[in-house]
């Protein structure tokens, strides 16, 4: 592909990832039948809600709804072999009583063992969600794909998860229907997620041949910076990019491999794979928009 048509790919990417990300939290920057996918799947919570969701995380949010006192002793019951240790006496206070109450409830006193390491006796009681991906999965494709579900449904993320998205948007693409022309045209590109030093930054390196061979030739590849929320020509284009980095890059994770646009294969089952699908649907459609402005 062209240098010109490549970058066009790249921005319209970046532009997708960047309008759903720091879009309005009810979806409406986008049309009836993808505002209703959002809803369908639970995605971006309005504002109120994600405000009292302070920190996106399950377990950050139980400390925020119960207080500190309760969650300590859940995994004071928890760290005695779920019975209530006898420092707590006959009476036990309005914290240790609520955790015996938890304890009934199977469903939440389990997630709240799932997270026992995590909580480390209560020395990090103010997690990101981004801390718990990959504790329920069953591979590290499984996590990535869950950490971008979580991206979407938080309705935030930093260059790793907007990168992340970008990835998985083009690595994704459909290839029949409306799809087609826009997959005919780039089903030759590869698609990588890179992440390089001095700055710490993390984005999509578009190539016609992989990056490792094409990145002596700036008309071989662009950059796709979901982040900013556009496309650079090559690696020395802005303030993240030194000249370093023009060697001083690697893919970010093996799990999530350099490969051509539309071959991915998700790892997800279940709810997972239905969310997941769900993003890059709403992705794939913001993609096609983005594409015809350019």
């Amino acid at each position: 592909m062209l240098k010109a048509d490549m970058t066009k790919y790249c921005t319209a990417a970046a532009l997708a990832v960047r309008t759903f990300v720091t879009g309005s939290s009810n979806l409406n920057n986008y049309g009836a039948g993808i505002r209703q996918i959002g809803t369908d799947l639970g995605l971006r919570l309005d504002d109120l809600d994600n405000l009292k969701k302070t920190r996106g995380s399950w377990l950050g949010t139980m400390v925020d709804f119960l207080g500190a006192a309760r969650v300590t002793a859940v995994y004071q019951l928890i760290a005695n072999g779920d019975k209530k240790p006898a420092s707590w006496g006959a009476a036990p206070n309005a914290a240790q009583q609520s955790a015996l109450n938890i304890q009934k409830q199977t469903d939440v006193y389990n997630t709240f063992k799932r997270f026992t390491t995590l909580w480390n006796g209560g020395a990090n009681p103010h997690l990101e969600w981004q801390d718990e991906i990959g504790l329920a999965c069953t591979s590290e494709r499984h996590a990535w794909e869950t950490l971008a579900i979580r991206a979407a449904a938080n309705a935030t993320g930093n260059c790793g998860e907007t990168s992340l998205l970008a990835y998985l948007l083009l690595a994704t693409l459909p290839k029949d229907g409306k799809y087609q022309a826009a997959y005919t045209a780039a089903r030759d590109l590869t698609v990588g997620w890179y992440d390089g030093k001095p700055f710490d930054h993390a984005y999509v390196i578009v190539s016609n041949h992989g990056y490792a061979t094409d990145k002596n030739t700036v008309a071989s590849y662009c950059v796709c910076d979901a982040w900013l929320g556009r496309a650079y020509p090559d690696l020395q284009s802005n303030l993240h990019y030194k000249g370093t980095n023009l060697q001083d890059v690697k893919q970010s994770s093996p799990a999530i491999p350099e490969l051509k646009v539309g071959t991915y294969a998700y790892a997800s089952t279940g709810d997972d794979l239905t969310r997941i699908q769900g993003v890059t649907q709403i992705l794939h459609s913001a993609f096609l928009d983005e594409l015809a402005k350019l």
